[in-house]
């Protein structure tokens, strides 16, 4: 008998077939699955329609962080990507901040690179929203499948799941993101310790670094976390099972476990380039410790909140508000939280299916998940890590202090009950329907009901505005022509840029007012220097009262604050301003809502952004601001020192000798300019140690990504092996 013949004997005795052979046993079931993934994407792709159909349509979002937070930073980065820059520094908000180190802007995440490259803003932003809403979906499905749950019950569990936990936080871009990669890289993760295949170890790397490098950094936490329990929860495959040693199960799964810590490593390796500047601004921001500012148990899930599983009706449609009803709960953590933080809604017939698949003997018996019990436990530390409490006691350990609404760990309960009730679906489709149209019609039937059920506990419905009828969901707003279509238009847009670039606007809306490409306050940061956060800051423009309207004036001078747009008048009697008009911006003011006019000012005496001290005879004739370079051409025949009230930043190098200003000005950047009759350009450049020694180590990762994927090592081949007669003996 030929050797190859007797190997793959020895395998079907042993009930051990490759997977490899068993795909060429059996032709048709790579294309009966291929069309399975075929179907399944169709709907995934349906269920995005039916939830998100204005981001279809070239529509939008208003409401919630897109304005304040989201699309200032996706149009630095897309003005940048498109004339060829990688923007390393945002110029615009305040006085600056590192755009890698404060993470959000994702300008390394590669759908970013493509998408922000080739499409608008709002064409971009919305591909992307749709296109992970798609992957969450996938993933989902994926990981079902890996567990050993059948088609039916995955579509339900990537149904539950994506459209139950994702929705209510539409205004929060990292969210749907985070979530997506959170359930690839669990489906890797899985398949490493069920074979132990070297593909898995790197699509675990691969899937964890992009979760980094989308920025946010919170889901990726909560992921790291997640992978904890899977090997209790995962049963291995391809290991010995009987006839064996005792410990060799043990072995092989602490061997793959093992590899999984080397691809865990490797994940964060890919994202230094990020991850470095972050650590560096953490440093220097307002989450160096806890304080009244930041406290990591706001955004927290009550206990009692937990009941929206089993009756969202007394949550949703109560004649209080969401946020209403969370205020001062039973057993809360000492902090405040909201609605988007403590929804957890899947669907009744879910939560219901999982209770049943949990709760009658001969259902769990017949799970196909590894000891359903396991995953009841799991559950219900999520939930407990959801409710505050751990992060309040564990706020001094890496990670749980660093960010802020825990009730995110409700994401693994959500994706725990979603694959439970997958489960249980698919035990009792088996049982009670024996044909596949029978159960293909049964599933279509549970997914429609579960995905009206979801579409409506995801709508707040004002019955007085109609325009809005189905369209808000939680803090956002669909609307089918979105703020940004209009800033081409923007009267205020066209004023500022007049102005020229060392303006500086106190405008509502946080950075809103940055999408004009002007620097604004006050400044809206996730994790930001910690000046942002300062009082000092904080301006009160209602104020009658001499002494305080000095200070506000004296402080928004020492900031360079040229232009105040206000939602209501000065009393120019009291406030040294010029009153430049009323303004109803069609991009800005869509953007907040309002309908009211905003009133513009202008400071006079303010240094601006640039200035020149101690030069009596200097002039400034240009300034060029970049996101990683400003140029300043000066005249100061008899010498002087040039500020530029931008931060003095780790990272920055300037051309002429760099000076303090003395006082609160040390803030700020400066350069001393020679006594020369001649014009000067001095020139400061961006050029952080923390992002060349981040991009190492990206590249190392990426090196070793590669080696250990697909590099192809020798290996012996002499089990087993008959003389070869052809060759001579010795």
């Amino acid at each position: 008998m030929p050797p190859v013949k007797r190997n793959n004997t020895v395998r079907r005795r042993s009930g051990q077939l490759s997977e490899k052979s068993l795909i060429e046993k059996s032709p048709k079931s790579s294309t009966s699955t291929a069309l399975c993934w075929v179907m399944a994407m169709g709907l995934g792709l349906g269920l995005t329609w039916c939830f998100w159909w204005p981001l279809w349509l070239g529509g939008g979002l208003v409401g919630g962080d897109l304005y304040p937070y989201f699309l200032p930073q996706k149009m630095l980065l897309a003005d940048s990507l498109q004339r060829g820059e990688l923007p390393l520094w945002n110029p615009f908000v305040g006085f600056g901040y590192p755009v890698l180190g404060e993470s959000q802007t994702g300008a390394l995440y590669p759908p970013n690179l493509i998408l922000y490259s080739v499409f608008s803003v709002n064409t971009a932003y919305n591909l992307s929203q749709i296109g992970h809403y798609l992957l969450a979906f996938a993933g989902t499905l994926a990981l079902a499948r890996r567990l050993g749950i059948g088609w039916s019950g995955g579509l339900l569990a990537a149904t539950a799941f994506v459209y139950g936990w994702f929705p209510a936080r539409i205004s929060l871009e990292w969210a749907v993101i985070g979530g997506a990669w959170l359930v690839w890289t669990l489906w890797a993760v899985a398949g490493s310790l069920q074979t132990g295949r070297r593909r898995d170890w790197g699509l675990t790397a691969f899937f964890l670094g992009c979760s980094l490098l989308a920025g946010h950094y919170n889901l990726a936490f909560i992921t790291l976390l997640a992978m904890i329990p899977l090997p209790w929860l995962v049963s291995a495959t391809g290991c010995p099972a009987g006839g064996g040693e005792t410990g060799s199960l043990t072995r092989t799964q602490g061997l793959r476990i093992l590899g999984i810590g080397g691809a865990i490593l490797i994940g964060f390796l890919l994202a230094a380039v990020q991850l470095l500047p972050t650590w560096e601004l953490k440093s220097l921001s307002q989450r160096q410790d806890m304080n009244e500012i930041f406290h990591p148990t706001y955004g927290h899930l009550p206990f009692v909140a937990i009941s929206q599983l089993w009756s969202p009706w007394s949550w949703y449609a109560g004649e209080k508000s969401f946020d209403e009803l969370l205020v001062n709960r039973f057993l809360s953590v000492p902090a405040g939280t909201n609605q988007t933080e403590a929804q957890l809604y899947l669907g009744w017939i879910p939560f219901l299916l999982c209770c049943l698949g949990l709760l009658i003997p001969q259902l769990r018996r017949a799970l196909p998940l590894h000891h359903p019990g396991r995953w009841l436990i799991v559950i219900g530390l999520s939930l407990l890590f959801a409710s505050g409490w751990p992060t309040f006691w564990l706020s001094g350990l890496p990670g749980f202090g660093f960010f802020r609404g825990p009730g995110r760990y409700s994401i693994v309960a959500a994706l725990g009950i979603a694959l439970l009730a997958g489960a249980t679906w698919e035990v009792i489709l088996r049982r009670r329907i024996s044909t596949r149209l029978g159960q293909g019609g049964m599933t279509l039937l549970l997914l429609t009901v579960t995905m009206t059920d979801l579409w409506g506990a995801s709508r707040q419905y004002r019955f007085v505005q109609g325009a809005t009828f189905g369209r808000q969901v939680f803090y956002s707003v669909l609307v089918d022509h979105p703020p940004i279509q209009f800033l081409p238009e923007s009267p205020l847009r066209k004023f500022l840029q007049e102005q020229g670039p060392t303006v500086r606007l106190h405008a509502p809306g946080a950075n809103v007012a940055t999408l004009m490409n002007v620097s604004a306050l006050p400044v809206y940061l996730g994790l930001g220097p910690e000046i942002y956060e300062s009082r000092q800051l904080a301006f009160d423009f209602q104020t009658t009262e001499t002494e305080r309207v000095g200070d506000a004036v004296a402080r928004l001078r020492q900031y360079g604050v040229t232009h105040l747009l206000l939602e209501h008048p000065l009393d120019v009697m009291i406030w040294p301003v010029e009153f430049h008009g009323a303004v109803i911006d069609p991009c800005f003011n869509r953007a907040l809502g309002r309908m009211d006019p905003f009133y513009l000012y202008r400071l006079p005496e303010s240094p601006g952004r640039v200035s020149l001290k101690d030069a009596p005879d200097g002039e400034i004739h240009a300034v060029r601001i970049q996101p990683h370079r400003v140029e300043v051409d000066v005249t100061a025949p008899a010498g002087g020192t040039l500020i530029l009230r931008d931060l003095n930043y780790p990272g920055w190098h300037c051309s002429a000798q760099s000076t303090p200003s003395g006082g609160n000005d040390e803030l700020f950047r400066s350069a001393l300019v020679k006594a020369d009759p001649g014009p000067q350009t001095i020139i400061w450049s961006y050029h952080p140690v923390s992002v060349r020694m981040g991009a190492a180590l990206s590249g190392v990762g990426i090196v070793l990504l590669v080696v250990g994927v697909i590099g192809r090592f020798p290996r012996r081949r002499h089990e087993n092996r008959l003389p070869d007669a052809s060759l001579p003996k010795t």
